[in-house]
């Protein structure tokens, strides 16, 4: 789920330095119900940073792009590009990046290309694609967004497969 511009209200005074857009504000899901709350399951996990000495699997990095390279990464790519709009201090953007380098191990690269875009440095992209709730995904093929790709909050990996496929992108 997704906080609202009505909700993101209440945390104007308490929400971490994120950039304000004339009368909108980008504001991250779950920012105020403490879903990374002092003492919860999910701190513990993030304090320690894995899990009984795992080891963890390494996949090709997502690429972090910025506005001056975006028309070149991104609207200029010659296969469909998902791109996760994303935040430092938010924390089910945190959640979501963990899906997002699954996902781009389940394309190949001649299929899909995933790109990560901070917000805070590229206010211009969230206006101009209107990102208004954290995190949010959207697709772009030939150099324009896909009608009805664009979804905020947190998914789960076969969520988001299932997305893509009914997108016309399915994993190689």
């Amino acid at each position: 789920a997704t906080m609202t511009l009505a909700a993101s209200a209440q945390l104007r005074t308490a929400a971490p330095t994120s950039p304000s857009f004339g009368s909108r504000r980008a504001s991250c899901a779950g920012h105020n119900r403490g879903l990374l709350a002092a003492g919860s399951a999910s701190s513990r996990v993030a304090a320690r940073g894995h899990r009984g000495g795992r080891v963890a699997v390494t996949t090709r990095a997502v690429q972090e792009v910025m506005g001056s390279d975006f028309q070149a990464e991104v609207l200029e790519s010659k296969v469909p590009v998902l791109v996760d709009f994303w935040a430092a201090w938010c924390g089910p953007c945190k959640l979501i990046s963990k899906v997002v380098e699954k996902a781009e191990a389940e394309y190949s690269a001649d299929v899909l290309k995933i790109v990560k875009i901070d917000i805070d440095p590229n206010p211009e992209l969230v206006e101009a694609y209107q990102v208004y709730g954290l995190p949010t995904i959207v697709l772009f093929k030939d150099g324009k967004m896909v009608e009805g790709s664009k979804r905020e909050g947190a998914i789960n990996l076969p969520k988001l497969m299932d997305h893509l496929t009914t997108l016309g992108v399915t994993a190689a």
